[in-house]
């Protein structure tokens, strides 16, 4: 063989170990089978992603299968509100209360008592039937009345202790009755009729005064109740009872109250 021949052998042996270059395509090999195509990078990047949704999704099963039955209700609760375009929230935008006004007491409260009243109210209009005008409210008022024992006007004379420091006499004003106190949460209607005339003036008029009308009528009942029990009695015990208890451990042998 000459040279040039051998030269030429060795130029076609290296460019096939060298190859086609990269991107083309080529012809069949030298055994006559096609070369493999490579995958395009669209199609590995969606196949990634398929893969990466399904471990996602098989992660959070067997997350969510060792979590308790709660554990894993409450999760899925929060994912769905989550997910729920409509979930309602709360937005608190109260001020802070303000101080009006501040005062000292001096009220000793020595007995309560606890009234529940029945307010039955009609208002009916002269020659009209009631269907057609006129109006009755029927509450279940429940209140409280408490007396007490007004210590504000006391000074040095309403307590005289004797000259052997034996005893001690202690002179109070006469025992009062407060306000009644209406429980709106223990109070309920029964029943609340109204014309059809006072129907159709609710609808432009809203503030119907029957409920406060009810209220201010049990008050009255429910003070008048108060006036005529033992409650005041009850509290003048009460209020003894105690000034004796705790002026004895001061170390008086005895202890008067009066009330005048």
């Amino acid at each position: 063989m000459t040279s040039t021949g051998a030269d030429t052998e060795q130029v076609d042996s290296q460019a096939s170990a060298v190859g086609p270059p990269s991107g083309k395509s080529v012809g069949p090999t030298a055994d006559g089978t096609a070369p493999r195509r490579r995958m395009p990078a669209w199609l590995a990047g969606v196949l990634g992603f398929l893969v990466g949704v399904a471990l996602t999704i098989g992660l959070v099963g067997g997350v969510l299968s060792v979590l308790r039955d709660d554990f894993r209700d409450a999760f899925l609760r929060v994912l769905l509100e989550g997910l729920n375009p409509f979930t309602t929230s709360e937005v608190d935008r109260s001020e802070t209360p303000v101080l009006l006004s501040m005062k000292d007491l001096a009220r000793f409260v020595a007995g309560e008592a606890q009234y529940e009243v029945l307010v039955d109210l009609e208002k009916d209009v002269k020659y009209v039937p009631s269907w057609l005008a006129g109006e009755r409210t029927v509450l279940v008022v429940n209140g409280s009345v408490e007396a007490y024992v007004d210590f504000t006007g006391l000074d040095e004379d309403a307590i005289e202790i004797s000259d052997d420091g034996a005893t001690v006499t202690v002179t109070l004003p006469e025992p009062e009755l407060a306000e009644p106190r209406i429980d709106l949460d223990a109070s309920h209607a029964l029943s609340e009729d109204r014309g059809l005339v006072d129907r159709v003036g609710d609808f432009f008029d809203t503030d119907t005064d029957a409920r406060q009308e009810a209220l201010a009528a049990a008050e009255e009942q429910i003070s008048a109740a108060a006036a005529d029990s033992e409650l005041e009695e009850r509290a003048r015990a009460s209020t003894v009872s105690t000034l004796e208890a705790m002026l004895s451990s001061f170390g008086y042998d005895q202890v008067v109250v009066e009330f005048g």
